[in-house]
């Protein structure tokens, strides 16, 4: 793994803090650049990437993301915030 330095606009940077904070599999800064920059090159050069192919959220994340309660629905005061499924061909 390399070590990289790059700068970014600020409104970038603070959009880059809020995800850090709201996302619920707790991933580093650097985990979700590297997620980011993988869809990236996997979408405009797929030839340069041939180890790993980019799939969408799995079932296990979303349940994560859940956070499961009690199922009465008077207990619940918000809507659940589940990811955007993406369609994997086999």
């Amino acid at each position: 793994m390399k070590r990289i330095t790059v700068s970014i606009p600020d409104e970038l940077a603070e959009a880059l803090e809020k995800v850090v904070k709201l996302d619920p599999l707790r991933r580093s800064r650097s985990a979700i650049i590297s997620e980011a920059l993988t869809r990236y090159i996997a979408s405009k050069y797929p030839n340069l990437l041939k180890h790993k192919e980019v799939k969408g959220p799995t079932v296990i994340s979303a349940l994560k993301i859940a956070k499961l309660r009690a199922p009465s629905l008077t207990l619940r005061r918000t809507r659940l915030k589940l990811p955007e499924w993406v369609k994997v061909e086999d």
